[in-house]
Formats: C-alpha cells, sequence, structure tokens
C-alpha cells in the first residue's frame, strides 16, 4: 500500500478541513466530551483512585446513539475503580502490572462491556454499552419458548431456581440482546478483545458469528439459575454477511470478565434451513459468544503524524476485519504488531494524546490493508520475515468547531 509522503497542497488542506468539519459534526459529543475531560478526571480522583504518579487510562462512555453516559460503574477484577461522570468521562489508575488491564463498564439497563487496555492506552478511548434489546416476562413453572428477531430461546418448565435453589412462585423476566459482529460499532459493545482460551486450553484469536447476552431474573431482579440437569435451547441468528459459508461447528464461550478472555465451554451446529447456531446452555447470566479459531499472522504498522510522518508513541491502535477487532499500542518510534487473519484485508485506526490535544485516523484517512498468507504469532514481533511491516496508520490532530 502506498501513502503520500509529501505535505499537501493548500486546496487539499482546504477540502481535508471541510471534510474533517464533517467528521467532528458526526463525534460532536465525543469531542464535546473530551474537551471537558478534566473534570470528568477531578471527579474519578475525587472517588478515591487518585494517583498521579500511575498512568491513567480515560476516555468516554458512549450508548448505541453515541450519547455520553454518566454513573457508569467500572470495575477492574470485581473491585470498583471508578464511575463515569454526567458527561460521560472516566479516568481510571490501574494498580498493578499487568500486561492487560480488563476494566468492566457497569450500568443499569445496558449489557456490560469489559475493554482490554494495555497499561499505556493513555486517554481518548471510547466505551460503548448497549441497551438490552429484549425483556420478556413469563412463568417459570410453565417454561418459555420465544423468537427475538431471528434467534430463538426455549427455557422448559420448572428448570429456573433461585440463587439458593428456592422454588420461583412469581415471574421471571428474560434479559436478551444479540450483536452484529459484522457491524464496527456494535462489535465495540462487545466484551474482550476477541481472544479466547480452547478447550485444549490453548490461547487463540478468534472469528466472531454471533455475540450475545442472555439473563434471566426474578420480580426484584435477583439472578436465577438453571436447575441440576436442565438446560435452555438457543437458537442463534447468523449475520447474513456470515450465513454464507459459516463453519459447520463453531465452539461456544462464556466470558470470564476479570481476565478479559473468552472461555470454550461447548461447541454449537450450523443449521443451513434456519440460518442459526443452535445448542444447549447450563447456565446463563452474562456475554456469550460463537466463534472460529483464527488463523492469525502478526503484521507490522507505524502511526504517524498526517503532515510531517513523525512517529506518535504510545498510540492505541485498532485493526478491524469483518468479524472480529485486533488492539496494540504503539512504541517510542511509533511501531506496533497486530495479530490479524492472514490472507485477508483490513483496515486500521489510531488515537491517542500529544500534549493537551487529541489526535485520531478520521473515516476518510483509514487505510487498508492485505495480511501476507502464512501464519505467525505474537512471539514473531519485531521479525521482519514473520511479522512483515505492511504501511503506516496516519493520525491528526482534532480541532475545535
Amino acid at each position: 500500500m502506498k501513502i503520500n509522503t509529501q505535505p499537501p497542497s493548500k486546496s487539499l488542506r482546504a477540502k481535508r478541513r471541510i471534510a474533517q468539519r464533517a467528521f467532528l459534526l458526526a463525534f460532536a459529543l465525543f469531542s464535546c466530551a473530551w474537551l471537558a475531560f478534566p473534570s470528568g478526571a477531578r471527579r474519578a480522583q475525587d472517588s478515591g483512585i487518585s494517583d498521579r504518579a500511575a498512568p491513567r487510562i480515560a476516555g468516554i462512555v458512549l450508548d448505541n446513539e453515541r450519547r455520553p453516559v454518566g454513573k457508569v460503574k467500572i470495575f477492574l477484577r470485581g473491585r470498583p475503580v471508578g464511575e463515569s461522570g454526567q458527561d460521560g468521562s472516566f479516568s481510571v489508575a490501574p494498580a498493578g502490572r499487568d500486561a492487560r488491564v480488563a476494566l468492566t463498564f457497569s450500568a443499569e439497563g445496558y449489557v456490560s462491556n469489559t475493554r482490554v487496555y494495555h497499561p499505556r492506552a493513555g486517554g481518548g478511548n471510547v466505551v460503548i454499552i448497549w441497551p438490552v434489546a429484549y425483556r420478556v416476562r413469563f412463568d417459570p413453572a410453565r417454561g418459555l419458548d420465544v423468537r427475538l428477531g431471528s434467534s430463538g430461546i426455549k427455557v422448559p418448565a420448572d428448570a429456573l431456581t433461585g440463587a439458593a435453589g428456592e422454588r420461583l412462585d412469581a415471574p421471571a423476566e428474560l434479559r436478551f440482546t444479540l450483536l452484529d459482529v459484522t457491524n464496527q460499532f456494535q462489535r465495540a459493545a462487545a466484551p474482550g478483545d476477541f481472544s479466547g482460551r480452547m478447550l485444549d486450553r490453548g490461547v487463540r484469536r478468534l472469528n466472531s458469528y454471533g455475540i450475545f447476552d442472555l439473563d434471566i431474573r426474578d420480580s426484584g431482579g435477583r439472578p436465577l439459575r438453571l436447575r441440576r440437569e436442565a438446560s435452555i435451547d438457543l437458537s442463534i441468528a447468523v449475520p447474513p454477511r456470515l450465513a454464507v459459508k459459516p463453519p459447520r461447528q463453531v465452539g461456544f464461550f462464556d466470558f470470564d470478565a476479570a481476565e478479559g478472555l473468552w472461555v470454550q465451554v461447548g461447541t454449537f451446529n450450523f443449521s443451513p434451513s434456519t440460518l442459526t447456531y443452535n445448542g444447549s446452555v447450563t447456565s446463563f447470566g452474562g456475554a456469550h459468544n460463537l466463534d472460529d479459531a483464527q488463523d492469525t499472522v502478526c503484521v507490522t504498522v507505524k502511526v504517524v503524524h498526517y503532515y510531517n510522518q513523525s512517529p506518535m508513541a504510545n498510540f492505541s491502535v485498532t485493526a478491524h476485519g469483518p468479524q472480529y477487532d485486533s488492539y496494540g499500542v504503539t512504541d517510542a518510534n511509533g511501531f506496533v504488531c497486530l495479530l490479524v487473519q492472514k490472507n485477508a484485508t483490513f483496515t486500521a485506526d489510531a488515537h491517542g494524546s500529544l500534549g493537551s490535544s487529541y489526535w485520531l485516523t478520521p473515516p476518510f484517512m483509514v487505510p487498508t490493508f492485505t495480511s501476507p498468507n502464512f501464519s505467525s504469532g505474537a512471539s514473531d514481533c519485531g521479525n521482519p520475515t514473520t511479522c512483515p511491516y505492511l504501511g503506516t496508520v496516519p493520525v491528526d490532530v482534532i480541532v475545535g468547531l
């Protein structure tokens, strides 16, 4: 891929400014919240997580309409570490030296989202939380057989109990949300970083065919559970773009929020007649994923200043494939290694802060790359043969409206 390294002409700069203004209008809520961020950071510090010496992970929480969401509780390994401000801004100083920092964002009426960050992720991070899509009240004694969109859920009669095993004498509520993994924005609302522990205990990158949140609560909002040997039958719709040649069988994964990792617990089978993956589960409560292990290759890209091509250190980079995302943070020279699907195209964008200014890759600058047709892994980072350099990802400063 070739990128012009010559400074743009005055006319090109003018066109670029017009396009940037349109981009900023589309993301005005985010820009305004970011400019107001110091107040949100002060609120986070006042809540007892102040640590001026420690690197902070900061950004904004948005809903499915890209509106800021306040009072979102933030957890690290189950421990509360902060809360978003009224403008959606948050700032957290994670303790410890973990290479993966898994922060869970939770708010009433929304599906929780756990984002996995590098400790140097810095500011400008956007967290999406999605509202619960379906709420269905039913009598647990009679069970439930319901179609929600193109997906189906069947709960047997008398299969549910209270948390202590007690019999239920009041209605229960099913909560279900299915994210379209082929939609980049909805995919951002899915927890984790598309890494999963397989049945053989190995950790692999994943191609998702469906991410959904399934929970059942009693009339008081308390979690329920299945009786021993009971199960729930699921029929999960496959996005149309992925239903052309899907695998006959995929792994079924639960999500470990403490580790920020998907964990395989079973398999689901594809039904050509309904274009769904079908299977049964013996537990619920939280996120689940239908995945096929990805055949990966390590690639290297460089994040650069749009005008002078200077390297941008400590910038967060995301590679977007058709049904996955891959993340990394640039080193002092602007380079980052990413694990992507081999022999396939992907786009990449970056964001970060430099001094008091915020930088990102606007949509009209996003490059598309093609990965090489061989397999390699994270351990190949730094090897120009097995983790080849593909090109640059430009960023530009975000200016006020």
